[in-house]
C-alpha cells in the first residue's frame, strides 16, 4: 500500500475525544506513516506536543500563532515567541515546523498591524530554530507573498489549505515553497482551486485534510479524519492527469523532505 502523510490536522480538537485511537488506527491501516498536528496558540500548540508523545513516530508538531489570535500586545507577544521556542528546544524531534502562521483578512479577530508583528516574529522565530514555516493566509495573499518576499530568503514552507489563485499559486512555487490543498480543491464549485492545483508542479505539492474542517466531496458534512484526505488525493491526480500512487508517494516524499520526517 502506498504510504500517505496528512500534513496539517488539528486532532486535538473535541471532536476528536471520543474516538481519537480509532481515527489514528484508521490512518495507520490504510497506509499513513505521520500526521503532523499543527497549534494555533501556546496551549493547542502544547496539545500538539501531547499528542507526539501519545503517539510516537506518527503524530508530530508544529507550533505557532495563528493570526486571528495575534491581537496582543508587544510584551504578550514577547511570552508568547518565548514559550513557543521553548517548546522547540525541549522537544526538537516532536516539533517540525512554525504554524500556522500568517494573515487573515476574512475573520476580524486581530488588527492587521498585530498580524504582521505576529507574522514576521514567528519568521524570524522558525529562523533561529531552523524549522519550516506553515503559512494560514486568507483573503491576503498579496500582502502574505509581499512579507514571505521580503523577510523569509532562505526559509522554506508550505501554504496550507491553498485557496488563492492559479497566479498566486504560480508565485509560491517561485518563492520556492510548497503547496497543500485540503478536501474543498474537490467541492464542485471549486474549478478556480483545481486550476491553481494545476499550476503546482508534482515536486512542490502536499496533501493535508485540515481536520476536523473541510471534508472531501464524497465525505462533506462530516467530521474530517486523515484518511479521507485519500479522497482529496484521487481529486489531485484527476487535476494532475496522473494516478493516485503517484499522487500519494510524491506527496509523501515532498512531505519528508521540507518536514524532515522518517522513512
Amino acid at each position: 500500500m502506498t504510504a500517505a502523510i496528512d500534513t496539517h490536522a488539528h486532532l486535538y480538537f473535541d471532536k476528536f475525544d471520543a474516538d481519537r485511537d480509532a481515527v489514528i488506527e484508521r490512518a495507520r491501516t490504510r497506509g499513513f506513516r505521520h500526521v503532523i498536528n499543527i497549534g494555533c496558540d501556546v496551549a493547542t500548540s502544547m496539545q500538539c506536543l501531547e499528542l507526539a508523545a501519545a503517539y510516537p513516530g506518527f503524530c508530530y508538531a508544529a507550533v505557532g500563532l495563528h493570526p486571528n489570535e495575534a491581537k496582543v500586545s508587544e510584551a504578550e507577544l514577547d511570552d508568547i515567541l518565548a514559550a513557543l521556542e521553548g517548546m522547540v528546544e525541549a522537544h526538537p524531534a516532536a516539533v517540525r515546523a512554525i504554524g500556522e502562521i500568517g494573515l487573515d483578512t476574512y475573520w476580524d479577530r486581530a488588527p492587521i498591524e498585530d498580524q504582521e508583528r505576529a507574522f514576521r516574529a514567528q519568521i524570524e522565530l522558525a529562523r533561529r530554530t531552523e524549522r519550516p514555516i506553515v503559512i494560514h493566509c486568507r483573503d491576503a495573499w498579496p500582502e502574505t507573498l509581499a512579507i514571505i518576499a521580503d523577510a523569509a530568503d532562505g526559509l522554506c514552507g508550505v501554504f496550507h489549505c491553498f485557496g488563492g489563485t492559479p497566479a498566486e499559486a504560480v508565485r509560491a512555487v517561485e518563492l520556492g515553497w510548497f503547496v497543500s490543498f485540503a478536501g474543498n480543491v474537490s467541492y464542485p464549485k471549486a474549478q478556480p482551486l483545481r486550476d491553481a492545483a494545476r499550476e503546482v508542479p508534482l515536486e512542490r505539492l502536499l496533501l493535508e485534510t485540515d481536520s476536523p474542517f473541510l471534508a472531501p466531496q464524497p465525505k462533506r458534512g462530516q467530521r474530517n479524519e486523515p484518511v479521507y484526505s485519500l479522497h482529496t488525493a484521487a481529486t489531485l491526480a484527476e487535476v494532475k492527469e496522473t494516478d493516485l500512487d503517484t499522487i500519494l508517494s510524491t506527496t509523501t516524499a515532498n512531505a519528508r523532505r521540507l518536514f524532515q520526517l522518517p522513512g
